[in-house]
């Protein structure tokens, strides 16, 4: 079930909240009873004490009149004083006894036993009276022997206590639904932001890639409009780079494609067999540069950084020898052809983290850069040494080398040295570039001991390998 945040936020602050809630409602519902049960015995003790007050002086004054008339009987002491019955709901029917030295009584209420209701002094207590559970508390003057016992049912009190207490369990109950709502709408308020942001997103067209508008925007959102904004700015780069790539293409292309059109035109018009055949191979020559740029492109859209084959590249220990001098043996058709002496160091087995098919995509390219570039009866040579624990690739040529102020122009996609009737497709040094860049190392430009150009790659060595 996929709910949205602001459903989310809902359920998990009410869960929270009924949760401690719950706990708070429970342990309130126990602790107003208790309070509730206090305050009913601070009233026993207090009607006590006004009891004990106001019977002091009269019952002593009837003492004190029966003691001169020698009566030895106090039955006006002992009136039964009737109760009216409750005038309020919370009040309660208190019985109450008034004894004289422990063992007369000399008043009691109409609800009261003519027994006494309690043995225990100054305190409370519970006893069944008449089938009922009562709460008790007595209370006697220390200097003079007047005894109070206050006395109420415990069913009345109970109840009372659970009313009272169900009523603060309703309000909170009844607050829930209050707090829900109120919770809606304050994260709705919340969500404005991001809602507006969602809105923008959605009616956007796909050529419109401006950076968000970060403010408003809660804090905790930003990193997200921040990372939409990189986002955007990143793929409208890739955007222009694939249109520049798309239009230099084509136009690298346009010019194989007149050519190879031309060339076909010639032949077609040719009368002699000669003419013929030379139109031809001009033919297979223009098809054979155009399917090399074609190669390139390819191989280059495959080194996009953001292709799934560079995401997924796997790097495993390889011999940089091994594949070298594989990569040459495919090559060697190429310098035969302009009489080139193409040599390898050397053996020296040495394993370099990498990827084996990007390495001779890498070495292949380096090489025939070098064989394009130099003149007939040259040299080119690819040595292989190890430095401390680097080991470095180097491809030397005799030709003519690059000028200072070419050497960072020689990377760019289709850049070609002026000067030269050997050109190839402008893309060689930029495959060698972003395979570099995937492997986290460069190229280094010097001039060869030949007095051509020097390409010097470092990569970290794994593990010396011993030749056998």
């Amino acid at each position: 079930m996929n709910l949205s945040v602001r459903q989310r936020l809902l359920v998990y602050l009410l869960s929270v909240t009924v949760f401690v809630w719950l706990a708070v409602a429970i342990l309130g519902y126990f602790e107003s009873r208790a309070e509730i049960e206090e305050v009913f015995d601070a009233q026993l003790v207090q009607q006590a004490k006004v009891l004990l007050l106001l019977s002091e002086h009269e019952l002593y004054e009837e003492l004190a009149f029966d003691d001169l008339e020698g009566s030895d009987t106090h039955p006006h002491l002992v009136p039964e004083l009737l109760l009216k019955g409750n005038n309020h709901k919370y009040e309660q029917a208190v019985s109450f006894q008034i004894w004289l030295n422990s063992t007369s009584l000399a008043v009691r209420s109409a609800n009261a036993p003519d027994y006494p209701m309690t043995d225990a002094i100054n305190q409370f207590s519970y006893r069944e009276i008449e089938g009922s559970r009562w709460r008790l508390y007595a209370l006697q003057d220390e200097d003079k022997p007047l005894l109070v016992q206050v006395g109420e049912k415990d069913e009345p009190r109970e109840e009372l206590a659970t009313a009272i207490s169900l009523r603060f369990l309703n309000s909170v109950l009844l607050a829930l639904p209050i707090l829900g709502v109120a919770i809606w709408f304050a994260v709705g308020s919340a969500m404005k932001p991001l809602n507006r942001i969602a809105n923008e997103m959605s009616s956007r067209s796909l050529n419109y890639l401006e950076p968000v508008k970060t403010n408003p925007v809660p804090r905790e959102a930003k990193p997200l409009v921040d990372a939409l904004n990189s986002l955007f700015q990143r793929l409208n780069a890739s955007i222009e780079n694939e249109r520049h790539f798309t239009a230099d293409a084509a136009h690298e292309l346009r010019t194989p494609l007149a050519a190879l059109k031309t060339q076909a035109q010639v032949a077609l018009r040719c009368n002699d067999d000669e003419s013929r055949q030379q139109a031809l191979r001009q033919v297979i020559r223009g098809v054979n540069r155009a399917t090399h740029l074609v190669e390139q492109l390819l191989t280059l859209a495959r080194l996009d950084p953001d292709s799934e084959n560079v995401k997924a590249t796997v790097f495993t220990p390889v011999n940089l020898y091994e594949v070298a001098q594989e990569t040459l043996a495919d090559l060697v058709y190429k310098a035969l052809e302009k009489s080139i002496d193409v040599s390898l160091s050397e053996p020296c087995n040495v394993n370099v983290l990498c990827n084996a098919g990007m390495l001779s995509i890498l070495i292949k390219n380096l090489v025939e850069n070098a064989i394009r570039y130099t003149p007939e009866k040259g040299k080119v040579r690819v040595e292989i040494k190890t430095v401390d624990d680097r080991v470095l690739l180097q491809v030397l040529d005799s030709g003519s080398g690059i000028p200072d102020k070419d050497k960072d122009k020689v990377f760019k996609r289709f850049y070609r040295r002026l000067g030269h009737t050997q050109t190839g497709s402008g893309l060689g040094l930029s495959i060698v570039q972003r395979i570099l860049e995937i492997h986290e190392t460069a190229a280094t430009l010097k001039t060869s001991k030949y007095g051509g150009l020097l390409v010097e790659v470092k990569f970290k060595v794994l593990e010396p390998k011993k030749i056998s």
